[in-house]
């Protein structure tokens, strides 16, 4: 089965997380790049996450992969206000997904992931796809070490 790795990461740990189970699926990895770089400081969190809320998208740098030749895509955003980022809204709504299996996975500080399941999920259907699976890793205050290992563990649900 090939699959692809598709990420957004604004601290890393989402990247992380894509790049373990890339490693764990012998996956090719695909980061989303916005055109403009959000500036770091005090608002980038309450700028995203209301972005996010509105289900906002941002422009992203052009995608160079034909995803119609993977079985499986892992896309993988952090939350921002219980919702996918921008970015990632973007890649979703410019491409298809019919015929391909999808996982979501993501990286958040908080607790719950449901409300970004349900809305990522509606997301992928509306271009044609189906979420076959999920995971989601509260990564605040965790070592990079622990999120990998956490990373490894959950992808071993999808290993062939």
């Amino acid at each position: 089965m090939k699959s692809l790795v598709v990420f957004y990461s604004l601290t890393n740990k989402t990247k992380l997380v894509a790049e373990t189970i890339a490693e764990a699926l012998a996956a090719e990895l695909l980061e989303i790049k916005e055109t403009e770089m959000r500036k770091p400081g005090g608002l980038i969190h309450l700028k995203g996450g209301f972005e996010a809320m509105k289900n906002k998208e941002s422009k992203i740098e052009p995608i160079r992969t034909y995803l119609n030749q993977y079985d499986r895509i892992f896309i993988g955003p952090p939350i921002w206000a219980s919702r996918p980022t921008p970015a990632i809204n973007s890649f979703i709504k410019t491409n298809n997904f019919w015929g391909i299996d999808i996982v979501a996975f993501f990286t958040m500080a908080g607790n719950n992931s449901n409300k970004a399941l349900k809305n990522i999920t509606a997301k992928i259907g509306g271009s044609n796809g189906k979420v076959i699976g999920s995971f989601a890793i509260q990564s605040h205050g965790l070592t990079d070490k622990e999120i990998k290992s956490i990373a490894k563990e959950a992808v071993k649900n999808y290993l062939a």
